[in-house]
């Protein structure tokens, strides 16, 4: 009896602590734009501002209500949503699959921190990885 005492005060206390972390992370500010950019120029990618991929590309579609903005990135399309919330961007990234589930997408790469979600349409694996160490830092920026 007093074992299976331990044992749900333990899981109790697992659950107040998962919730904890949970309420922290939904009070972490919004990021913006310009943020995103200042993160990923100090770490030495150039991007190049792009209106027109936006029209043309399944990547650069609103999502959840959030239309993107569009960059090149060493010649490759970076499409940067900034959604007011995480749990928004969640949702666009369900929308984003539910639109594209009988596509056949060239080679991307998904990013989603906070309330940020990032699209990076290249095969350049080592590039894919550069990229994602940079958003990283959006995420812990000490």
């Amino acid at each position: 009896m007093i074992k299976k005492l331990s044992i749900y005060i333990g899981l109790l206390a697992l659950l107040a602590l998962l919730a904890s972390c949970s309420a922290q992370n939904s009070m972490v500010d919004p990021m913006s734009v310009e943020e995103v950019v200042e993160v990923l120029t100090e770490q030495g990618f150039i991007l190049e501002k792009n209106e027109d991929l936006s029209i043309k590309s399944v990547f650069a579609q609103e999502l959840n209500g959030v239309t993107p903005e569009v960059y090149l990135l060493e010649g490759n399309m970076l499409s940067l949503y900034v959604f007011p919330t995480s749990k928004e961007r969640a949702e666009g990234i369900v929308e984003f699959g539910e639109k594209t589930a009988t596509m056949n997408l060239i080679d991307h790469q998904i990013y989603g921190i906070n309330n940020i979600l990032v699209f990076y349409v290249s095969a350049d694996e080592k590039l894919q990885e550069d990229l994602f160490e940079a958003l990283i830092l959006l995420d812990n920026p000490e």
